[in-house]
């Protein structure tokens, strides 16, 4: 059933396993989205504040989303209207609350699905129950092989899968997600088919040596080197003082080589946000894009004169740097992408940012996924200049979680900031990190 709200509902725009988002219109007929959280979850004091606190952090300066226009926390199912054409609404709340919502399963009831809970099934928990450590949810619940009822129709709409049995009571929310939360795996290391130490394969009894025969294959492989020699460097050059060189490695196909930093930001991050007053593309600028630039996963656009060249690959990071270098000026500098592995929580990004450098400047928070440090006032090689560093998280896979880092570590002289800026502007509202 629809909760009570001043909006009339039109349709579901999408559900999750604690709640749903609506399309619904106000008394001018202006079309708004609104975030309900389902009562039965809203029993949990510290989902109710989960669910305020997550509106007022994302509709804060800086928070990612957009204002509200209206809301109701103490609601028996609480919830939040956006206006439709103000930018990131109900949909962003759940996301960043864990819980991506997805098309509604048709049911028995046309308007709104009842939740199902399979009768034998009573010690099972609610799908979004928190296990252990508040800021991290149970592992993904497993179907179970009871056939479900309908329970009355006061509860929540249906849940992607029945929750996977424990001992603790239905429904029971042991901590609210602080940050966007998501699975962790539950079971233990992966199997490894090398671990063992018993050796696989047994030495065979060494055969007997044929020392003569061995002394004259040598002798025969000396004198065809000295022979081929002369022949190869004829063959290698194109004429006296050119001699070719063999094709080296790129260094795109290199691994990632990790090393301490010379000079990591000063922790914890200050608090702040994006600053406003930095520029972004116009229309009518002289721009550069880049939208096959392999392994990035994005577009790029840069100042119309830069470059951007690979400069280190492996597995799940990529490397390019990016920039302009001439006899009268020197901007530009690293782009790095990389796995976060899941769940890239705040402790895995505050561990992951400690790994780069950055000039030894603080860090300053620019919003829950991306921290900053900039000034003008680095010497560099005896040259005063403009150094930006940023360090952001962001989902770039298709589950919806966060899962990919982001490094920007460029410098410029002191007029050039806001060139770096302005790239820095377009990852952003790109990201939306």
């Amino acid at each position: 059933m629809q909760p009570d709200v001043p909006y009339r509902f039109t349709e579901v725009m999408g559900v999750c396993q604690v709640g749903r988002a609506w399309w619904a219109v106000d008394g001018q007929d202006r079309l708004v989205t609104v975030a309900v959280l389902e009562p039965v979850v809203a029993d949990d004091p510290a989902w109710r504040r989960a669910f305020a606190d997550m509106a007022d952090a994302l509709a804060a300066p800086g928070g990612g989303g957009g204002p509200y226009l209206a809301a109701d926390f103490e609601a028996p199912a609480p919830w939040v209207a956006y206006a439709a054409d103000g930018g990131p609404g109900a949909d962003r709340l759940f996301l960043a609350l864990g819980h991506e919502i997805h098309s509604e399963e048709p049911g028995e009831d046309s308007t709104v699905a009842m939740l199902q809970v399979p009768p034998a099934q009573q010690s099972q928990p609610a799908p979004w129950a928190v296990q252990g450590d508040p800021t991290q949810v149970s592992a993904p619940p497993q179907p179970v092989s009871t056939p479900p009822v309908s329970a009355p129709p006061h509860q929540a709409p249906p849940v992607s899968a029945p929750p996977q049995p424990v001992s603790t009571p239905p429904h029971q929310v042991s901590g609210p997600p602080v940050s966007p939360a998501y699975p962790q795996p539950t079971s233990g290391p992966p199997y490894d088919p090398f671990a063992s130490t018993d050796r696989r394969i047994q030495p065979s009894a060494p055969r007997r040596r044929r020392t003569g025969l061995c002394i004259g294959i040598a002798v025969l492989v000396l004198v065809m080197i000295a022979g081929a020699g002369g022949a190869f460097v004829w063959a290698s050059s194109d004429g006296p003082g050119k001699p070719k060189t063999a094709a080296s490695t790129s260094p795109a196909l290199q691994p990632e080589q990790k090393s301490p930093p010379q000079s990591p930001g000063i922790e914890p991050p200050s608090a702040g946000e994006w600053p406003k007053e930095w520029p972004k593309f116009n229309p009518g600028d002289a721009v550069r894009t880049f939208s096959d630039l392999e392994g990035l996963g994005f577009t790029l656009k840069v100042p119309a004169e830069w470059d951007c060249t690979p400069a280190g690959r492996a597995q799940g990071f990529v490397k390019y740097n990016c920039g302009l270098s001439n006899d009268k000026q020197q901007i530009g500098g690293e782009l790095i992408v990389r796995d976060c592995p899941v769940p890239c929580d705040t402790q895995r990004q505050t561990a992951m940012r400690q790994e780069e450098d950055a000039w030894g400047l603080q860090w300053m928070r620019g919003s829950q996924f991306v921290s900053y440090a900039d000034s003008s006032k680095l010497e560099l090689d005896g040259e005063r200049r403009y150094g930006l560093v940023i360090v952001a998280y962001w989902r770039g896979g298709d589950t919806g979680q966060i899962d990919r880092q982001l490094v920007f570590r460029m410098t410029s002289p002191t007029d050039g900031a806001g060139r770096l800026r302005r790239v820095a502007n377009h990852l952003r509202d790109t990201l939306i990190f």
